[in-house]
């Protein structure tokens, strides 16, 4: 897996790296801070679409390590794994947060080419694009306080299980989106 990183001085692409990746690390946007009419806690959501734009080549992406500089990032061949990782945690002098941000995700049928450009193929083969939701790790409560659940699907029976320490359920594939989702594992399509 290769990433193509460009990074930007002053409108200036001063270098221009491929940096094998393990994962894509996904920024949330920022919660909303006010609440709806009755009170209740707005609970955003984000199309996993949107976040995806980070990898689109064009989309300058602001970061601070190893030093200050404006980034642009494409990916140039496509895994068989697709591992997501959605950065729900920030850090700051102080304290933790999370951020509470839904992303809303398929899970069949990913088609990076309607939202990323893609690489080319090097023998004119169909590339595939198409990726599968395996596994979906969530993190439930507070930062520090909170624990872990993941969502697997057992491939051989289309069927999906939700794992929590030593307790295993089965569950419907409608559940697994309908969580704070930390890391997803996608599967290419054959």
């Amino acid at each position: 897996m290769v990433l193509d990183g460009a990074e930007e001085h002053n409108n200036l692409v001063t270098q221009t790296s491929k940096m094998p990746f393990l994962m894509l690390g996904l920024d949330l946007p920022p919660p909303p801070l006010f609440k709806d009419v009755m009170e209740k806690n707005i609970i955003p959501q984000v199309p996993l679409f949107n976040i995806l734009k980070k990898f689109d080549g064009e989309m300058v992406t602001e970061v601070v390590r190893p030093r200050i500089a404006r980034m642009k990032y494409r990916v140039t061949r496509l895994p068989q794994y697709l591992i997501l990782h959605m950065r729900r945690f920030t850090k700051n002098n102080f304290f933790v947060e999370k951020n509470p941000t839904l992303v809303n995700f398929p899970v069949k049928n990913l088609e990076l080419k309607d939202y990323i450009p893609l690489p080319t193929s090097k023998d004119n083969k169909k590339l595939k694009s198409k990726y599968d939701l395996i596994a979906n790790i969530v993190h439930d409560g507070k930062p520090g306080e909170g624990f872990y659940r993941v969502f697997v699907q057992r491939k051989s029976e289309e069927l999906w299980y939700e794992m929590q320490d030593l307790h295993v359920s089965e569950t419907l594939p409608q559940m697994v989106a309908l969580s704070e989702a930390y890391m997803q594992i996608y599967e290419q399509q054959q």
